[in-house]
C-alpha cells in the first residue's frame, strides 16, 4: 500500500506513490451540488447492494399503497354520491357493498403500512451493516501512517457516523419520496378529475417549504463538518474519565475535575454553537410555513367559491376535501422525506470521500518473498507530516538470515520507524529496502507480512481468551491447541496460562464477564508467545523485555538464539546489557546511524555507544547522581 504522508505535499526526495496529503486532499473535495446525483447514486448502490430483496418488497408495498389511496379516494366519493344522490330513502343494504369495500382498502393500506415499517427497520440494519463494513474494509487497508493524521481521524470519524445513521435515513427517505410521490400523483391524477382548478394551489403551497428545507440542511451539515474535532476531542476525554485502563492514574493525580472541566467546555461550545443553528432555522422554517399556510387559506377559498358557484357538487367537493386532506399528509411525508434524503446525502459525501481512499490504496503486484539469505537498506529516508526534520535519514543496513542485530540509541533516534520500515509499516519517502533482490516496494504487502512477526513496546492487550491472544500471531492456525501452547512455553507464560480458571479459554480483560486479568508482565510474555507462534523468518523485537523483571529478562536473552535459531532478528532496547550478545549493533542518533559493529569494537571506540554504555551502568550501580557528586 504506497500511500505516504507529507503535511505540506512536498517531497524530500524520489518517491513513489501518491502522498497522504494528495489523498487527503483530492482536486474537487470540497464539493458542490452537482455532486449531489452521483452522491444520491452511491446511495442507492449502497441500499441495493445491502438488501435488494427488501427493498423491492417495501417499494412494491409503496406502489401499491399509492394505488390503494387513490382507489379510497374513489371509493369515497361513491358512498357520498350513494348517499346525497339518493336522500333519505337509500338503504343500508345499497351501502354495504361500497362500506365494504371502503374498510376492505383500508385494512389492507393499514397491513401495508406495518409490513413496510418493518421490512424498513430490517433494510436500515442490512443498510448499516454493509456502510460499516466498507469503512472497516478502508481502515484496515489504508497506510498505517494515515493514522498520524488528525485529518485522518476526523474523517474515520465522520464516516463511521455518517455510514451508519445516514443509511437508515437514505433507506427511509428513499423509501418515503416512492411511496408519498405515487400516492401523491395518485390523488392529484384523481383531483384532477373532479377540478384542475385545484392543482396549481397544491404545487404552490409547498414551495417555500422546499427552500427553507433546503437552506436549513446546508446549514446543519455545516454545523456537524466543523464540530467533529470538538465530538472527538469530547468522546477521548469522556472514554479517560470512564476507561478502566485510565482510572487509576486519573485518580491518583486528581484529574476528575480538571478533565471534566475541559470535557464541560467543549461540550458547551458544542450547544451555543447548536442554539445559534436552531434559531436561524426557527426563523426560516416560520417564514416557510406563513407561506405555506396563505396558499392552503387561497385553496380553501377556492373550494368555496368552486362550491357556491355550482362548479362542484357537494359530493365532488366533499371528496376533494378528503383527497386535499389525504394529499396534504402524503405531500408532508414527501417534504420530510426528500428533506431527509436531501441532508443523508449531504452527509453521505463524508462517507463517501472516505471510501475513495480505498481506490487510492496502491498495492504490490509482485508475489512476496517467503524467506531471505539478505535483508538490505540502501539510503533509505522517511518522514512524518508536518515534521521539520526527517525521523530516519538516509540510512543503510544489512541483515544476514540467523543474525540477532540491535537498534540503539536516545530517544527520538528513529529506531522504531526504521522497524516499523523494515516490517514493510512504512514504506520509504526515498531509499529501497530488498529481500535478497526483491524490492519491497514491488510486493504484496499483507503477503509480505506474513514471513514477519513484530512485538512492539506498545503491544496489544486482546480482550479475547488466553488462546486467542496467542493465536492471533498466525490467525489460520488459530485452533492450534498443541502450537499455541508451545509458543507459550517458549515465552514463560504457560506456567500461569494453565493455571488460569478455564485454563487457555479464559477470556483475559475484566471487561467482560469471566473475565481475568494480568500483570503488565504477563501480558507481555503472551505478545511474545504470539511472537513465537507466528513462525516468520524474520522477528522484530521493540523493548520485549520492558516490562519484564530482571530475572525474566535475563532468561529471556540467554535463550533467545535457541528460541529464534534460524530467524533474523532485529531487536530494539534501551537497556545496553541486552544487546550485548547481538552479532551487529547499529547506534542511531537523530535519526542516522552513526556507529555499527559488535559491543566489544564499539566499546573499543569510545564514541557515542560506549558513552550511553558507561552512563547507564553508572546508572544501574550508583542511582544516585548526588551521592556520586559528594562523594
Amino acid at each position: 500500500m504506497n500511500v505516504i504522508a507529507r503535511g505540506d505535499g512536498s517531497q524530500p526526495g524520489p518517491r513513489r506513490g501518491r502522498t497522504w496529503w494528495e489523498v487527503q486532499h483530492p482536486e474537487g473535495s470540497q464539493g458542490t451540488w452537482r455532486d449531489l446525483p452521483a452522491l444520491l447514486a452511491d446511495s442507492l448502490r449502497l441500499v441495493w447492494r445491502a438488501g435488494r430483496n427488501v427493498f423491492l418488497v417495501t417499494s412494491v408495498l409503496q406502489l401499491l399503497t399509492a394505488v390503494g389511496v387513490a382507489v379510497q379516494l374513489f371509493i369515497g366519493k361513491e358512498v357520498l354520491d350513494t348517499v346525497l344522490g339518493a336522500g333519505s330513502s337509500v338503504s343500508f343494504g345499497e351501502l354495504v357493498p361500497v362500506l365494504a369495500a371502503l374498510v376492505g382498502i383500508t385494512v389492507a393500506l393499514d397491513l401495508a403500512q406495518a409490513i413496510q415499517n418493518e421490512q424498513s427497520r430490517v433494510l436500515g440494519e442490512l443498510v448499516g451493516r454493509r456502510a460499516l463494513d466498507r469503512v472497516l474494509d478502508v481502515a484496515t487497508r489504508v497506510d498505517l501512517l494515515a493514522f498520524e493524521s488528525p485529518d485522518f481521524y476526523d474523517r474515520l470519524q465522520r464516516a463511521r457516523a455518517q455510514g451508519q445513521y445516514r443509511s437508515l435515513q437514505t433507506v427511509n427517505g428513499l423509501l418515503g419520496i416512492v411511496g408519498s410521490s405515487v400516492t401523491a400523483v395518485g390523488i392529484i391524477i384523481a383531483l384532477a378529475a373532479l377540478q384542475p382548478l385545484l392543482l396549481p394551489f397544491i404545487l404552490i403551497g409547498y414551495v417555500p417549504l422546499w427552500i427553507v428545507a433546503s437552506l436549513n440542511t446546508r446549514d446543519l451539515y455545516r454545523f456537524s463538518r466543523e464540530m467533529t474535532p470538538n465530538e472527538r476531542q469530547r468522546n477521548y476525554l469522556g472514554n479517560v474519565l470512564m476507561s478502566r485502563n485510565a482510572a487509576k492514574e486519573v485518580r491518583a493525580f486528581d484529574l476528575p475535575a480538571l478533565l471534566r472541566r475541559r470535557y464541560d467546555r467543549l461540550y458547551d461550545e458544542r450547544i451555543a454553537e447548536l442554539r445559534s443553528l436552531a434559531r436561524r432555522r426557527t426563523a426560516r422554517s416560520l417564514i416557510g410555513s406563513v407561506a405555506s399556510s396563505g396558499v392552503t387559506v387561497g385553496t380553501i377559498g377556492m373550494l368555496s367559491w368552486l362550491y357556491v358557484t355550482e362548479r362542484m357538487s357537494l359530493a365532488a367537493t366533499g371528496a376533494a376535501v378528503f383527497g386535499l386532506y389525504q394529499l396534504a399528509g402524503r405531500l408532508r411525508g414527501l417534504h420530510m422525506s426528500a428533506t431527509s434524503l436531501y441532508e443523508a446525502t449531504l452527509f453521505i459525501r463524508d462517507y463517501s470521500s472516505f471510501l475513495t481512499l480505498g481506490d487510492q490504496i496502491e498495492e504490490g503486484t509482485r508475489p512476496a518473498p517467503r524467506g531471505f539469505e539478505r535483508l538490505t537498506a540502501e539510503e533509505v529516508s522517511f518522514a512524518y507530516p508536518d515534521a521539520t526534520r526527517p525521523a530516519v535519514d538516509r540510512v543503510s543496513l544489512e541483515i544476514q538470515r540467523g543474525e540477532i542485530v540491535a537498534l540503539v540509541g536516545e530517544n527520538g533516534s528513529g529506531k522504531t520507524t526504521l522497524a516499523k520500515m523494515l516490517a514493510g509499516l512504512y514504506r520509504p519517502e526515498s531509499g529501497r529496502i530488498f529481500w535478497d533482490d526483491t524490492d519491497l516496494a514491488d510486493v504484496d504487502a499483507d503477503e509480505l507480512r506474513r514471513s514477519i512477526a513484530v512485538i512492539f513496546q506498545d503491544f496489544e492487550k486482546y480482550l479475547l481468551p488466553a488462546r486467542e491472544n496467542v493465536g492471533l500471531g498466525r490467525r489460520e492456525r488459530i485452533d492450534d491447541v498443541d502450537a499455541i501452547v508451545e509458543a507459550a512455553l517458549r515465552a514463560d507464560a504457560d506456567q500461569f496460562l494453565k493455571t488460569l480458571p478455564e485454563g487457555y479459554e479464559t477470556m483475559l480483560g475484566r471487561e467482560f464477564s469471566g473475565g481475568f486479568d494480568l500483570s503488565i508482565g504477563q501480558w507481555q510474555r503472551v505478545a511474545l508467545a504470539r511472537a513465537f507462534f507466528r513462525d516468520a523468518p524474520f522477528v522484530i523485537l521493540d523493548e520485549p523485555t520492558a516490562a519484564l523483571d530482571a530475572r525474566a529478562e535475563s532468561r529471556l536473552f540467554e535463550r533467545m538464539r535457541e528460541l529464534l535459531e534460524g530467524r533474523s532478528v532485529v531487536l530494539i532496547s534501551h537497556r545496553f546489557s541486552s544487546v550485548r550478545s547481538a552479532d551487529r549493533i547499529y547506534v542511531l542518533h537523530e535519526g542516522r546511524i552513526v556507529e555499527e559493529g559488535p559491543h566489544e569494537e564499539l566499546m573499543e571506540r569510545g564514541g557515542l555507544y560506549a558513552e550511553l554504555f558507561a552512563l547507564q551502568a553508572r546508572a544501574y550501580l550508583d542511582p544516585d547522581p548526588a551521592q556520586t557528586r559528594a562523594d
